[in-house]
């Protein structure tokens, strides 16, 4: 039942419409969801790995949260990637845009939070990267079909320091 309930809202949200929906509706709930259980209890969280990522805003620099489905790497588990589909918008995610201008980020999951540097993945890693996406949701590609910017994937890995500017690790939340 769960199965078939996490793919019914993955078909529903690789649709223009459920996409648009997903990001305008279901995306601050589930945000404020997230922050309020430190990352343990998620809308989307019926099977599909979800994180808080904290970026600074590009223009602000005030701290801003987005709750991003993940996939860790088959070889270091710390090691994460989140994609910048943004529900096939044609814009590009404004979080993408905060990590060009600073990749020191914060990531909450499974009610820890932690420093991480992001960098995006090119060529090779990314096609593989990529391809484990599709696998676990094909929707992925008719966004990417039906855009004309290409859909990013982002590298997340620890790092020791706190970023300045983010919020320290044992205030969020």
């Amino acid at each position: 039942m769960k199965a078939r309930l996490l793919q019914w809202m993955l078909n529903i949200s690789s649709t223009v419409l459920g996409g648009q929906l997903l990001v305008a509706l279901l995306s601050p709930i589930d945000r404020w969801l997230l922050l309020k259980t430190t990352g343990l209890v998620s809308i989307s969280g019926l099977g599909t790995p979800t994180l808080l990522l904290t970026t600074l805003g590009h223009k602000t620099g005030q701290p801003r949260t987005t709750p991003l489905m993940y996939l860790s790497d088959t070889h270091q588990p710390v090691i994460l990637y989140v994609i910048g589909s943004g529900g096939g918008r044609p814009l590009m995610p404004a979080w993408i845009l905060n990590l060009m201008a600073n990749p020191k980020v914060l990531v909450t999951r499974d009610g820890i939070t932690q420093n991480y540097q992001a960098r995006a993945l090119t060529n090779g890693q990314y096609s593989a990267v990529w391809q484990r996406f599709m696998t676990f949701n094909s929707g992925f590609r008719r966004y990417q079909d039906r855009l004309t910017r290409s859909i990013p994937i982002i590298e997340l890995a620890p790092r020791a320091t706190q970023a300045q500017g983010l919020p320290a690790v044992d205030r969020l939340g």
